[in-house]
Formats: structure tokens, sequence, C-alpha cells
């Protein structure tokens, strides 16, 4: 089974809140002596992920 990819359109700050989330977690798992690697590989792909031109029309409508 092929798996599946997802896309996220966030701004520039809410791309920082994600990468800061997932920095406080790895340090959370760091002092619990737990693993963290997986939350090393998301951090990199927040972080080298591409921006792209968006018309806000097409995600909702505004009111």
């Amino acid at each position: 089974m092929k798996e599946q990819n997802y896309s996220l359109v966030v701004t520039d700050i809410e791309k920082r809140l994600l990468i800061q989330g997932l920095t406080l977690l790895k340090n959370k798992q760091i002092s619990e002596n737990k693993k963290y690697d997986f939350i090393d590989d998301l951090i990199i792909k927040a972080c080298d992920a591409p921006t792209i031109q968006v018309r806000k029309k097409y995600f909702y409508e505004e009111r």
C-alpha cells in the first residue's frame, strides 16, 4: 500500500510556531530519555518546506 502524503498551507508565523513546538517536544523526549529521531525528521521537513504563492479564495471564503 502506498503511503499517503499531505500538504499544509501555513503562514511564516505558523511555520515558526510548529518548529518551536517540535523543538520543545524533542527537548522533553531527551530529558525523559526517550527516542526523538522522528521529531528531528519532522523539524527538518518543516524547515526545508518550500514557499508557494497561494490565492486565499481557494482555501476559504471571507465573510
